[in-house]
């Protein structure tokens, strides 16, 4: 260069220019010299600045160890989901943000294409950062420029989003190049890609709630799994990270946006990056480019939460009772160590763990639920037409106010149908879905009410055979009777049967088919009550002490959920062993089984008893008060169960099982209102089970073994269908009541005979007292004869001394009159001549 540059100046055309040329040249590269030492001075001291910079940044920055960042790089909120039993997923626990992770081989490589194209097409050549991405991007900081290209890989985009923050400084910037360098050593590059892929944001979906992760995005946005995007649902799901709320799809509430070009110009651009990386084919750009993509979106969903909000909040209040549990069993907390004083606030304190821990801890919650069963149950209880078209009110005390309002009190319904075997709840109906809404009142399980004649099967007759007091032969006078175990009360009244009206003496079994009350509480009483109440107990039913010792326990004064008496009868159904009702079968996290269902079983009943009362309870379909809803059932099989009402006809009740299922159903008021017509009420009800039951064996009918029937144990005999048992009282009785008779009878012929020879004697003295009588008529006759006649006279005489008094009576009057007239007259005349004399007077002295 110095060669040249001298032949230059060496070639002038006089001496002079050449002598100034020289000391140019010399000048010129003396300056060109001391500025290139200029700027290697300039640019050590700044690597060395900018170096110490860097260092002082990230000084005290401690690196974790490569197994705790991988933890915290995969540590995020998994949104936890609930499965129907049936297998289908009903819906994902509410959460601020949905997330379900996914592993890379199950995402499509469009969608990996189009976010590395998109976000860092080195990422596989770097090591976690790119300084010339990272110098540009600090450099546009430091000149405030208006262009920001961005230079995070996304390595470092992941350790900013799972281990720092969101922070804008130069000193979190440099502990994420630091961290992102360390985390390339910790994990391979797809578990990189597919971390960030499982907790970047993608907005929000059909639902309107905020996803985040590749999965909950593709099955939100497109209602696909992440697999199966095609080449444009992946390039539009790509470009929703950059900025999440601006290009995602849907508004708050699910609604799809009006204007989608933002959007649908994203998708655009990532398909032009895909094509430049030449990821894609330009024919597959060009039809990528003109696809329609709003297409494919998912339609405004309707949480499954408002479809069904009974399962969801019953599966919700179950399974954080269980994680309760499971959290504090995790802890070593056992709570009969802990002190009574303390227990509330510490299932306070593990309950709240266990709600958080279910909404984020990526759980699936297995219900026993069948679906199709769930769904069928519902359609009777949303129908009006199977309720009282007429609303009914009750006056209550508004909380907030404290002033009595009229509430309305519309008739409700709940309903339960459990597996005998299993304990497994097959469906349940929680309320009637009033103006088609639910409440929070779950009511099949919530709604504790006195259960009236549903009592007798669990309480008294099985317990009655079971403790060799009856059989179903046994007979019974259904008569007045008063309560015999508890003091009279003045006022108290006989008990009563349905209709007001006693049979006399009737067979158990009639009894049960019938629902008589005096029978079953005859019987009740022979018995130890507090052990029969015990039963009911030991098969999870809270029982007040007060009950244990009453006798009208018979008639069902106690209360209880619908769930379960659902669980009692099945208890029958299931040869007399207790199976406790469950609704959640599994709870399990990463494919194992944090809880399994082991549902409480116990022998209540003997199969013998049990086999005895249900072989009774047959015949409360058939020919008992259920025939109603006999006639509309449709499902096949052999029925046993019982109806029941409580005082009032506040509550209506009827359960019946087959060999497979057990199906109760109630009705009635929230606010205690009486039910709706005294003759029909038990018919809505029991068209409420029928089509429940009709509809639930249409939508599944695996479960009910309606082939099947309730198989006689070899401990049952023909001795156990005959009048047998200590309850003898009725035969006693009737034995007396025969021989009562006879004597009567006896004593009625001798009194016959003894009647018959005094009416002959009384025959024989009346003849002789009608003669007598005759003859004292005839002088009797005569005599009152002589006496009218002299009464007659007496009479005549009287009138004429009574007449000539009077005459004489008057005369005097007449001539009193007389006289005082004159005296008047006189009077008159009197004081007429005085008043003339005054006139005279006068005159004269005028």
């Amino acid at each position: 260069m110095r060669e040249n540059w001298s032949k230059f100046w060496n070639h002038p055309r006089t001496k002079a220019v050449r002598h100034w040329s020289n000391i140019t040249y010399d000048v010129s590269w003396n300056i060109i010299l001391f500025l290139i030492i200029a700027v290697l001075l300039i640019g050590s001291f700044s690597v060395g600045a900018a170096g110490g910079y860097f260092a002082s940044l990230v000084k005290g920055t401690k690196a974790p160890p490569l197994t705790e960042m991988k933890q915290q790089v995969n540590s995020y909120a998994v949104t936890s989901q609930i499965y129907w039993g049936s297998g289908e997923k009903l819906t994902n626990v509410s959460t601020d943000e949905e997330r379900q992770p996914v592993d890379i081989k199950n995402i499509s490589p469009y969608l990996l294409d189009a976010v590395l194209s998109t976000e860092d097409t080195d990422f596989y050549q770097h090591d976690g950062v790119v300084p010339k991405a990272t110098l540009r991007a600090v450099l546009q900081e430091l000149t405030n420029s208006a262009s920001r290209t961005g230079g995070s890989t996304l390595t470092q985009q992941l350790i900013k989003n799972q281990i720092l923050t969101n922070e804008v400084s130069f000193e979190r910037k440099a502990k994420e190049i630091i961290l992102a360098l360390r985390l390339e050593n910790a994990m391979s590059k797809d578990e990189i890609l597919q971390a960030y892929l499982n907790v970047v944001s993608f907005g929000r979906n059909s639902l309107g709630r905020n996803i985040a992760g590749i999965e909950a995005a593709s099955q939100g946005v497109f209602n696909k799994s992440a697999k199966k995007l095609t080449l444009p649902q992946a390039a539009f799901l790509a470009g929703i990270p950059k900025n999440p709320y601006y290009y995602t799809p849907y508004l708050q509430g699910g609604v799809v946006k009006k204007d989608l070009t933002p959007s649908i110009n994203r998708m655009k651009t990532v398909l032009k990056r895909m094509y430049v990386a030449k990821n894609i084919t330009k024919e597959q750009y060009e039809k990528a480019i003109k696809y329609d993509i709003t297409k494919d979106f998912a339609k405004q969903s309707k949480r499954s939460r408002d479809t069904y909000p009974y399962v969801y909040d019953l599966a919700e209040r179950e399974a954080t009772k269980i994680m309760t549990k499971y959290l504090m069993k995790q802890d070593g907390i056992k709570e009969d160590e802990v002190k009574p004083s303390e227990l509330a606030e510490v299932r306070a304190n593990y309950q709240d763990q266990a709600l958080v821990a279910l909404r984020q801890g990526g759980y699936k919650v297995h219900l026993t639920l069948d679906k199709k069963i769930h769904e069928s149950m519902q359609q009777p209880a949303k129908n009006n037409g199977n309720f009282p078209g007429s609303m009914q009110y009750k006056q209550v005390v508004d909380p907030k106010t404290k002033k009595t309002v009229s509430k309305q009190d519309p008739e409700e319904t709940a309903a339960v149908m459990v597996q005998n075997e299993t304990g497994r709840i097959l469906g349940f109906v929680g309320g009637r879905y009033m103006d088609g809404k639910a409440d929070d009142f779950n009511r099949a399980f919530q709604a504790k009410r006195q259960i009236g004649s549903t009592a007798k099967p669990i309480l008294v007759y099985s317990n009655g055979i079971e403790n060799g007091l009856i059989t179903p032969g046994s007979t019974v006078n259904d008569e007045e009777y008063y309560y015999q175990t508890v003091p009279r009360q003045p006022g108290d009244r006989p008990i009563k049967n349905e209709g007001g009206r006693y049979r006399g003496n009737v067979t158990v079994r009639t009894a049960l088919e019938l629902s008589l009350n005096v029978p079953a509480v005859k019987i009740y009483e022979k018995m130890n009550m507090s052990n029969s109440i015990q039963k009911l107990v030991d098969m999870g039913v809270e029982v007040p002490d007060a009950i244990r010792y009453a006798p009208s326990a018979a008639l069902g004064t106690m209360e209880i959920t619908p769930v379960e008496l659902a669980g009692a009868y099945a208890t029958l159904a299931n040869y007399g062993e207790f199976v406790q009702p469950y609704v959640i079968s599994k709870i399990t996290k990463d494919g194992k089984n944090i809880y399994k269902a082991k549902p409480k079983k116990k022998r209540i009943y003997e199969p013998r008893t049990a086999y005895l009362t249900l072989d009774m309870m047959r015949g409360v379909f058939t020919k008992g008060t259920a025939t109603f809803a006999k006639d509309r059932l449709n499902v096949p099989g052999d029925w046993a169960g019982k109806t029941g009402t409580t005082n009032d006809v506040k509550d209506s009740y009827l359960v019946g099982s087959t060999p497979g299922v057990t199906l109760a159903v109630w009705t009635g008021h929230d606010q205690n209102n009486s039910l709706i017509g005294p003759t029909t009420y038990y018919q809505r009800t029991q068209t409420l089970w029928s089509q429940m039951a009709n509809a639930a064996y249409g939508a599944n009918n695996s479960y009910f073994k309606s082939g099947a029937r309730f198989t006689q144990p070899s401990s049952v005999t023909a001795n156990d269908f005959k009048n047998s048992g200590r309850f003898k009282e009725e035969d006693k009785k009737k034995k007396a009541e025969e021989a009562k008779k006879k004597a009567e009878a006896e004593k009625k012929k001798e009194e016959a005979a003894k009647r018959a020879e005094e009416e002959a004697n009384r025959a024989e003295e009346q003849k002789q007292e009608d003669q007598q009588n005759e003859q004292q008529a005839e002088a009797d006759a005569k005599k009152k004869a002589e006496e009218d006649a002299k009464r007659a006279a007496e009479e005549k005489a009287k009138a004429e001394a009574e007449a000539k008094k009077k005459a004489e009576a008057d005369a005097k009057k007449k001539e009193a009159d007389a006289k005082k007239k004159e005296a008047e007259a006189k009077k008159q005349q009197e004081q007429q001549k005085k008043q003339d004399e005054k006139k005279n007077d006068a005159a004269s002295e005028n």
